[in-house]
């Protein structure tokens, strides 16, 4: 039986090659999207499976419900959180891991490293991979540390450093440590950057003040768990112990976990926890789905229409003696093999195209057979599951054809009204899902370019981040030279810092507000995001005013650091538009030279400003209060960003003369810096890489569609060649013939628009939802999606009409 399979396979090839080729190339394309699909699904969703223990580790995670944040869950913990958990449960199991951003010297050379801060036991916690050295002492020594083999070959040139030691500037200064491990090399896809680990010094600890403060988030926590029934119950109890823990620090009046949310997030959720990606990478994922399906109505369109070809085989077989059951087996065994060879064919071609699709979506996709096997087996089990189920219809059509009907007409069935109706509805479906993906491609990538041309309230091009500044080791001396140094370049309009700039949330603090012209404080304040600024700061920016003036060194009460305040003391403040809008004044000018009482210290409103979007375009801009400093030695170390606002010459010009000036200025510290185009580009790239994947799995499918549509034209076609001749013979000009075919074949691709419209509207508004600008729906993106429709199916089908429609009339009917 197998032999008979593999011969008839054979012979529909070489027979028939014209549709054998356009059925291969439609199924293979549609593997090749769904392989790539899944794989960047599956590169997604796996998360953290590095560690056999991930099924058993969750992060601690806080939801907020004060005013101006949303209630969306965060990954983070106080720095004191597992102590207190461990005061209250001594059989909790738990460890931290605090980044910091280190210096490390090799010879006369300083480079930027980030060191993470963690418990003793976080090597064996996590069962950490490692070249050498015991995960369970590694970080015992407080002089010790353990290095990733990258690190290790980076600095030492090999992964045999046992014993040598590293000299690192942190924020406690600079000393040498002892290599006493080295961690194998992470998979791509993991949250945790373990290149540099300590021991997290008690002494540091003690020193920070906002260790035990309840709403921070410092540090990722995370905690164990054998079974999890046990992180569900611990979690049961976390209200009480928020509530027991934060005691009255919200409010007399407010109930502390109601504020303040405490959760167990399980290790592989940590990285699509935001819903928005979640639902991207989901959509990624139906969109490989939808193309293997698209590729599957191809097969049952071809193979019903082919089945009329076929059917004087199936007449002859079965007066020989074939039952229908040996046929339908015969018929679903091509089927597989055919599948099978698609399958082939459909991981090369994703093997060509990694190097592509990488680049377009930004991604680091690989294929390792030996690693990746079973996973692949697995997936032409699902795509040869779904091809068989596809391929029962026509089997089963096939094999119930009537030998003496078929061999006593002289035309060949092709399935009747029920086969050509069902083509006809395959058709519809097919192109109302490519004309929803090139809606949605429309919709995408002109959100896209609304983001990045959109007026964000300050001018992004010419604007120059130096990040070294508020790097660890540097004095305020080094910065103030940097600073006089920059502003003597040539090209340099005027330089300034802060604690904030576009696309930086390092420094993100946020505090409670209230008017004091209302007398007692309401029970939910309104919170507001905090901006320590330098002089020039909206100058640098070219921020707008919309009321008041700006802060400077020259008025009184504008310096925010005064060693001379007292708790009577009001410092001169600037609030955004939208700080005006939730403090619920009536007008900007309407908050000028209000009082507010801000984090217990006595603010006034001097200037109201226009909104400035640092953050993502998925995020509202937040409510925003700017407190000035003009005296830079007194700036904490960790916060002045210097912006610095030039013209006249490119970004490596500039970045050569910052980084000359900043080697002159602090030669022991490494320079860091970017564009402020560079750095916003990390929230539009990920929308942009999706939409190219999307892009590219809409061209797909719409390329599965043209094969489809011209293996069908084809056919039918062919079949209507008598009736082409006898037109002609009565007077049919060669047009009026192909204007015959071609609408035919056109008519299902308006009614696919119809279908498609209303579907790819629903969808395209729900993801414009997450932006917080998103662009207005017009009827221009349905109109140019049906246009790239119909251009599709002309392009397709009408070569062929024409073609058929110009054909001698005898040619035609010299059989008869």
């Amino acid at each position: 039986m197998l032999r008979s399979i593999l011969v008839a396979f054979w012979r529909s090839f070489t027979r028939r090659p014209l549709y054998a080729a356009l059925n291969l190339l439609g199924l293979s394309l549609g593997v090749a999207a769904f392989l790539t699909l899944s794989l960047l699904y599956r590169f997604e969703t796996s998360y953290e499976t590095w560690t056999p223990e991930h099924s058993r580790i969750y992060a601690a995670g806080v939801a907020y419900n004060f005013p101006g944040f949303s209630r969306a869950t965060r990954v983070g913990a106080m720095g004191g959180l597992l102590e207190e958990m461990k005061a209250d449960y001594p059989d909790v199991r738990g460890v931290r891991d605090w980044s910091q951003a280190v210096t490390v010297h090799k010879g006369a050379v300083a480079t930027g490293e980030q060191m993470e801060l963690v418990d003793p036991e976080f090597l064996d916690f996590f069962q950490t991979p490692l070249l050498a050295g015991d995960a369970r002492t590694a970080l015992a020594d407080p002089g010790r540390v353990a290095i990733s083999e990258d690190l290790a070959r980076k600095y030492f040139g090999g992964t045999d450093v046992i014993g040598r030691t590293l000299d690192v500037t942190d924020s406690e200064g600079r000393a040498t440590y002892t290599v006493s491990a080295v961690i194998k090399a992470l998979p791509k896809n993991s949250e945790l950057k373990l290149d540099l680990l300590r021991r997290l010094p008690v002494e540091r600890t003690a020193k920070e003040q906002a260790w035990h403060h309840w709403g921070s988030l410092q540090l990722f926590t995370f905690f164990k768990f054998d079974r999890p029934e046990q992180a569900r119950a611990l979690e049961a109890q976390l209200p009480a112990f928020v509530d027991r823990r934060v005691g009255r620090t919200f409010g007399d009046d407010v109930v502390p976990h109601e504020m303040l949310a405490l959760k167990f997030v399980p290790l592989r959720d940590v990285h699509l926890l935001d819903a928005k990606q979640r639902a991207a990478v989901d959509t990624l994922g139906v969109v490989g789905i939808v193309a293997l399906v698209l590729a599957l109505i191809n097969y049952v369109n071809l193979a019903t229409a082919r089945a009329g070809l076929r059917a004087r085989e199936v007449a002859v077989r079965k007066a020989l003696g074939a039952g229908p059951g040996a046929l339908r087996t015969q018929f679903l065994g091509e089927a597989a093999s055919t599948i099978a060879l698609a399958f082939l064919v459909g991981l090369a071609v994703v093997e060509l195209a990694l190097p592509l699709i990488n680049a377009a979506g930004g991604l680091s996709l690989s294929l390792d057979y030996r690693r990746d096997g079973a996973w692949v087996a697995g997936v032409f089990g699902v795509v040869l599951a779904a091809g068989l189920l596809a391929a029962v219809y026509p089997a089963f059509m096939l094999a119930a054809f009537k030998p003496a009907q078929v061999l006593a007409s002289s035309r060949a069935p092709s399935g009747g009204r029920f086969g050509a109706r069902l083509r006809e509805a395959l058709v519809v479906c097919q192109f109302a899902a490519v004309v929803a993906a090139f809606v949605l491609m429309l919709g995408f990538l002109g959100q896209i370019r609304h983001m990045q041309e959109a007026d964000l309230g300050y001018r992004r091009d010419g604007l120059y981040l130096v990040l070294s500044t508020r790097r660890v080791g540097v004095t305020p001396e080094q910065r103030n030279a940097f600073w006089e140094t920059v502003r003597r370049i040539p090209g340099v309009t005027a330089v300034t810092a802060s604690s904030n700039a576009p696309a930086d949330d390092d420094f993100n603090s946020n505090s409670t507000a209230h008017r004091l012209d209302r007398g007692a404080p309401p029970e939910m304040a309104t919170t507001l995001n905090v901006s320590s600024i330098g002089p020039d700061y909206f100058q640098v920016l070219e921020g707008r005013l919309v009321a008041g003036r700006m802060l400077d060194a020259q008025h009184g009460g504008d310096e925010q650091y005064n060693p001379k305040a007292t708790p009577d003391t009001v410092t001169n403040v600037v609030i955004s538009r939208e700080a005006a809008k939730v403090l619920q004044y009536a007008s900007p000018e309407a908050a000028l030279d209000q009082l507010l009482d801000f984090g217990g210290r006595k603010v006034r409103v001097v200037g109201v400003a226009e909104d400035m979007r640092f953050y993502s375009p998925m995020e509202k801009v937040p409510a925003r209060i700017y407190f000035f400093s003009g005296l830079p030695a007194w700036w904490p170390a960790d916060w002045p960003i210097t912006m610095v606002r030039y013209s006249g010459m490119d970004e490596a010009a500039m970045r050569a003369r910052l980084e000359t000036a900043w080697r002159q200025a602090a030669p022991g510290a490494p320079f860091e810096g970017k564009t402020a185009l560079a750095n916003l580009d990390r929230y539009y790239k990920p929308q942009r890489d999706r939409s190219n994947l999307f892009s590219l799995g809409a061209a797909a499918g719409a390329g599965i569609g043209c094969i489809g549509l011209y293996g069908l034209a084809a056919f039918n076609t062919s079949r209507r060649a008598r009736e082409v001749g006898l037109r002609k013979v009565l007077g049919a000009s060669s047009p009026q013939v192909a204007r015959l075919l071609v609408g035919q074949f056109l008519r299902p691709i308006l009614i696919a628009c119809l279908i498609a419209w209303p579907l790819s509207w629903w969808a395209l508004r729900r993801w414009l939802a997450q932006f917080d600008d998103p662009i207005g729906i017009g009827p221009g993106i349905f109109l140019a999606g049906a246009a790239a429709a119909l251009a599709i199916g002309l392009a397709t089908v009408g070569g062929l009409g024409w073609a058929a429609a110009s054909t001698s009339p005898g040619k035609a009917l010299r059989s008869e």
